[in-house]
């Protein structure tokens, strides 16, 4: 069977479509790229230039900010190529970058459209070359010239460093600090150290920091590519993205540290208008969403205090851009709203997540989690029906899963049972549906709705996010894989590939970062199935089957194994219920892992034919 793949998509570049932009590649040293290698619009280079710095800069309009910063590259030392995104720019912006002559390679990436500021660091990303992306704005200025090798030194002396950032100043011919590394608190308060003080010793140590803004971040491409690059549902106003970023390589493990002995110059705020948003209180709704997911990160530190995050209100004069001038400002009471950015609105400051109210179609019970109530249960079997709402104390009990989610009032919906109609009708009203692995049953329908219908979906994967598949995923980008086995085994169910399946294939996918491309069964019995699998250039072996439970996964040639227990709450679940709360689409979304389920639905197929059901 060729189990050929189009629904997964690349992981720097996986929550959101891509249009293909054009693609200016002035460098010197490799050939022209064409679209013929690009994943969904986006050049992907799968092998990054050991030791090489890729600055990633993303543009839009503000031609004059654009200059200056591309001049200022042009005076930094180290190994660096220079990949502009250009994000539908209309002031001349795209002629003058199609007309210029840099001294470092350079790659201008043309849309037409401004889609938000992750999708296009996500696409610029894919693009790069460099063992480091260095993601700046254009509105920053090199300061120290050796800024580029120096932050590119600390990474590569120190492993475990997924991020570093060096100190931002104003511009002018002051010493008025902008950013000395991101701080955050216990009780969720999250913002820049040092903001609007005159520059001093502290501002200048090299330190463990929480988070570090996106006008001046080096990570590790490695590692920006295993934990997803930038999610794209902060988009189309792209603020918080760059401390949920960091928090997530954080989460994988890894530390941030804050470089102050190099320094650049941040024209702040001025690198996208926003025109049509009223910033504030979308800054406020995406904070929410950060300090919900993240709290158990902060509370764990490093350690800030309060006092570390407070502000000095500056004025800004931007008019002349040879003399830019800030100081602070004479009257603090007179400060712009722009102070309750991250620092105030202690209510927002809260871990604590609002209630959501969930539906189940097909009566399978869903885990217990704080917030989350189950308001609704369907199924046509009454007896099932009555002991599932009284197990989940619902007040409403349907026979019906459509005129449930017609009827009652929810955020999410979960269908347990193959129930098209339920799904179709929750994604038209615009509700989030997680849908069992034996729901999908009509797989081009459900996902043409997904992509087109307000509402989102994804598929109840449980062993998605595992931390033992993480750590399995981590040892192979850092080593040499050979082939892999895996063996899952659980009490019966209805159907061994159904049930099974798409669980095996999804391990296989995340710890090896790549689709499965062909799989052929070997032997195939009602309880029993092993099939033989390739994925990427690795061939390995898939084996299924009733029995006492168990999942172990295999990577020959690493030193890495994973005998896995179930978490209390799936993986698949958490996502879905931190996107009722206002979270990222799930990595369980079904529109990337729709070319999973052909594979399994293939599968199917053809075990039922051998078995000549």
């Amino acid at each position: 069977m060729d189990g050929r793949r189009g629904g997964r998509r690349d992981a720097t570049a996986a929550r959101g479509h891509h249009p293909t932009p054009v693609v200016l590649d002035r460098r010197t040293d490799v050939p022209r790229r064409d679209d013929s290698h690009s994943v969904k619009g986006a050049v992907v280079n799968p092998t990054p230039v050991p030791g090489l710095v890729s600055v990633v800069m993303l543009v839009r309009n503000r031609l004059e900010y654009t200059r200056r910063a591309l001049a200022s590259l042009a005076r930094a030392s180290g190994d660096f190529e220079i990949v502009v995104v250009d994000n539908g720019s209309d002031d001349g912006t795209a002629e003058y970058l199609a007309a210029l002559d840099h001294p470092r390679p350079l790659t201008v990436l043309r849309h037409e459209d401004d889609r938000g500021g992750s999708e296009r660091r996500n696409v610029g990303a894919a693009v790069a070359r460099g063992e480091f992306l260095f993601f700046l704005d254009n509105d920053v200025l090199v300061d120290d010239t050796d800024v580029v090798e120096v932050l590119a030194a600390e990474l590569a002396a120190d492993r475990g460093l997924g991020a570093v950032s060096p100190l931002l100043l104003y511009p002018g011919d002051g010493a008025l600090v902008q950013c000395a590394g991101g701080a955050s608190t216990a009780d969720g308060r999250i913002g820049p150290v040092g903001r609007g003080r005159q520059l001093g010793p502290r501002h200048r140590e090299h330190r463990e920091q929480s988070w570090a803004p996106t006008a001046a971040l080096m990570v590790r491409h490695d590692s920006f590519r295993r934990v997803g690059g930038f999610d794209e549902s902060f988009d189309p106003v792209s603020l918080c993205e760059d401390v949920d970023l960091c928090c997530r390589l954080r989460a994988d493990g890894e530390r941030l540290r804050y470089v102050g002995s190099v320094a650049m110059r941040h024209f702040e705020g001025t690198t996208f208008n926003h025109v049509g948003h009223d910033k504030l209180p979308i800054w406020k709704r995406h904070m929410r969403v950060i300090r919900s997911r993240w709290a158990e990160l902060f509370a764990a530190g490093p350690a800030h205090t309060a006092a570390d995050l407070e502000w000095v209100p500056v004025e800004k004069d931007y008019a002349d851009l040879d003399r830019p001038r800030v100081s602070v400002l004479a009257d603090p009471d007179s400060a712009s709203a722009d102070l309750s950015f991250f620092a105030s609105d202690r209510v927002l400051a809260t871990a604590e997540p609002a209630d959501v109210r969930v539906v189940l179609v097909g009566a399978d019970p869903v885990p217990a989690v704080r917030g989350v109530r189950v308001v609704g249960v369907a199924d046509p079997d009454v007896r099932v029906l009555l002991s599932a709402a009284r197990t989940h104390s619902a007040p409403w009990a349907l026979r019906d899963g459509t005129r449930l989610v017609e009827t009652v009032p929810a955020e999410g919906v979960v269908v347990r049972a193959p129930d098209t109609a339920a799904a179709l009708t929750a994604l038209r009203r615009g509700l989030h549906v997680l849908l069992g692995k034996y729901a999908v049953d009509d797989l081009a329908r459900l996902v043409d709705a997904a992509r087109q219908a307000p509402g989102r979906c994804s598929v109840d994967l449980p062993w998605a996010h595992h931390p033992q598949l993480v750590e399995v995923g981590k040892a192979v980008a850092e080593g040499r894989a050979e082939g892999f086995t895996v063996r899952l085994e659980q009490p019966e169910g209805r159907d061994v590939v159904t049930e099974l399946g798409p669980d095996a294939l999804d391990a296989v996918e995340r710890v090896l970062g790549v689709p499965v491309t062909d799989l052929k069964t070997v032997t195939a019995t009602r309880s029993r199935v092993r099939a033989a699998a390739v994925a990427g250039n690795l061939s390995g072996t898939i084996d299924l089957g009733w029995g006492e439970p168990r999942f172990h996964l295999s990577v020959t040639g690493i030193a890495a194994t994973a005998d896995l227990v179930a978490p209390p709450v799936s993986g698949a679940y958490a996502d879905f219920v931190g996107a009722l709360r206002g979270g990222p689409t799930p990595l369980t979304d079904l529109d990337a892992v729709a070319g999973l389920f052909d594979v399994v639905l293939e599968w199917r197929a053809e075990v039922a034919a051998l078995l000549g059901m």
